[in-house]
């Protein structure tokens, strides 16, 4: 989905294995950056990533991840836990609504130059069809990436449930050439976020040597089933998981599990 795994790797740390918040965040941030390499290659690879798009985009979404990284740890774990659930409802309300409205905007309908030369098309392996797209309305793009980024480094899960909804849906970009972009983005955004993070002491190696291997093998396949499932399927399941992930988190912040 171009999330970069860590809006389901931070719970499973808190919840499951009872990492402190901010352990489990540096190491999620790690781990991201290693799901972005494996997964970021064979998108640009297959043609899906716009990589001019990304890289201008990242540069708001840098100056967040460090500005996040600072404000995250003063702020104390259960107030943290509740800013994930937030973020995490967040993200399952963008992916269900919106469901009828064009996925993309099309250079040849807009009529509109671009002189970034930011638009792009892909093939869809599923479908067979081309989609010519031109990404629209970058600064409040530009702004969207800036709070991206403040999240990614907050929470560790790299911007990604941010970045893909407002690509998507305020920005007019296919669903598939998002996902690809963001995971592009997610691995340059947490590795900027976990530099504050390491140089706090909030590391275990072990467990970060492990959630790394595990996550770049995760991301391969990843790629590989994105490549040939309808997104709609896809959706289905995430959000399913991710209103539980939610409803967990959110008793943590409250202090009523954990």
């Amino acid at each position: 989905m171009g999330l970069g795994g860590g809006i389901f790797l931070v719970p499973l740390l808190t919840l499951f294995l009872d990492l402190l918040m901010k352990t489990a965040v540096d190491t999620s941030l790690v781990a991201v950056v290693a799901t972005s390499l494996s997964a970021s290659s064979t998108y640009i690879r297959k043609g899906l990533t716009n990589l001019r798009l990304g890289l201008l985009l990242e540069t708001a979404t840098a100056f967040g991840a460090v500005t996040g990284g600072y404000i995250a740890v003063f702020l104390h774990e259960n107030v943290l836990a509740l800013v994930f659930s937030v973020v995490a409802f967040y993200t399952t309300v963008s992916m269900l609504v919106d469901k009828n409205r064009s996925e993309y905007h099309k250079c040849c309908e807009t009529g509109k130059e671009d002189p970034l030369n930011l638009s792009a098309c892909f093939t869809d392996e599923v479908s067979g069809n081309t989609t010519t797209y031109q990404p629209r309305r970058l600064l409040a793009g530009s702004a969207a990436s800036v709070v991206a980024g403040a999240i990614s480094s907050l929470l560790g899960i790299g911007g990604g449930p941010v970045k893909v909804p407002v690509m998507k849906m305020v920005m007019g970009i296919p669903l598939k050439a998002a996902t690809a972009t963001s995971s592009l983005m997610v691995g340059i955004t947490a590795s900027t976020g976990a530099l504050v993070y390491l140089s706090r002491g909030y590391i275990q190696e072990e467990l970060t040597a492990l959630t790394v291997f595990g996550t770049f093998v995760g991301a391969r396949l990843g790629v590989k089933v994105a490549c040939s499932i309808r997104s709609r399927h896809l959706n289905m399941i995430f959000v399913i998981v991710l209103i539980m992930i939610s409803v967990q988190m959110l008793l943590k912040g409250l202090g009523l599990k954990g």
